[in-house]
């Protein structure tokens, strides 16, 4: 017997890269290169607390929980090659 719930399906994780701001997709490839924040906030001109808050949107939006997770999903859909 149906509950009568219907489940709201979520778009595949490699979707939720599309929804990066091209400010965020700067970071996640400067962080997945291995630059300092030092060094990111100094060439992109923010200060720290804009890199930490977009990193942490960045996150959220990506459903990952630290910078190995963000490495893995980027290293996984192949948006960066090592």
């Amino acid at each position: 017997m149906a509950s009568g719930r219907t489940t709201i399906k979520t778009e595949p994780n490699r979707q939720r890269f599309n929804f990066l701001t091209r400010h965020q997709v700067d970071i996640v490839f400067m962080i997945c290169r291995e630059k300092t924040v030092g060094e990111i906030t100094r060439k992109l001109g923010i200060s720290k607390s804009t890199f930490f808050n977009t990193r942490l949107t960045i996150y959220k939006k990506l459903g990952v929980k630290s910078t190995v997770g963000l490495v893995k999903y980027v290293y996984k859909y192949k948006y960066l090659k090592f």
